[in-house]
């Protein structure tokens, strides 16, 4: 009788632990090593699957604490077996900057075009520089804010909240350098139309005249010939 109670107590233990709910997966990355090897199984003598970058996302399906190794998937479908003290659930800070630093460089080259666009606009119309003049102090605006973005590159949430307000700045600049062309092609237009009349109006003149001048010299022929 006692002999039974021990083997029912690890029976029933054991179908707890059959009948306990697999983890769910979870997002995460490889930490800062350079490269981590991806095994086919949980020990160092299983084969080398592929070796991860630092930084690369994943999906971490389970993890055993026995072995110190984790189950994970990467984007492409593929997975395999990792040192557990190789993951994280934080993207790393070295990428959320490299990220930063991209963005912060399409920053700065939409800021260049509108500045190429703007003295084009400029060098065309003499009466478009007040307007012009105001975008100059928007792009140095811009600018002043671009410096203080990469004194703060650290802070990842924030480079993103002042990329977003940037990007709202430069769409808000393109519609006006779009506006600025329609008014140059307007300009322009009038101008065109303006010389054609001029044009049209000495034609016009030179004719009147080819046809006036004639009479007039017979008229004075005549009152010549009654004397």
């Amino acid at each position: 009788m006692n002999k039974i109670i021990p083997f029912a107590l690890v029976l029933g233990v054991a179908l707890t632990a059959q009948a306990a709910p697999a983890p769910a997966p979870k997002k995460g990355y490889i930490t800062d090593k350079l490269e981590v090897q991806m095994r086919a199984g949980q020990t160092l003598q299983h084969k080398v699957l592929k070796m991860i970058p630092s930084g690369t996302p994943v999906t971490i399906m389970g993890d055993n604490y026995d072995t110190g190794y984790s189950l994970v998937k990467l984007e492409n479908g593929e997975d395999g077996w990792v040192l557990t003290r190789y993951l994280t659930t934080e993207p790393l800070v070295r990428s959320q900057l490299d990220e930063a630093r991209r963005k912060l460089m399409a920053a700065q080259d939409d800021n260049r075009r509108l500045k190429e666009e703007l003295v084009a606009i400029q060098s065309g119309k003499e009466g478009l520089d007040h307007i012009s003049r105001q975008h100059r102090a928007e792009i140095e605006r811009l600018n002043t804010e671009l410096i203080a973005i990469r004194q703060a590159s650290a802070n990842a949430v924030q480079i993103q909240d002042e990329r977003d307000r940037l990007q709202q700045y430069v769409i808000e600049l393109e519609r006006d350098v779009e506006t600025l062309r329609r008014e140059k092609t307007a300009l322009e237009s009038d101008y065109r139309q303006g010389w054609f009349m001029t044009g049209a109006g000495v034609l016009f003149a030179g004719m009147l005249l080819g046809v006036i001048l004639p009479k007039l010299s017979w008229r004075k022929k005549a009152s010549w010939d009654s004397f």
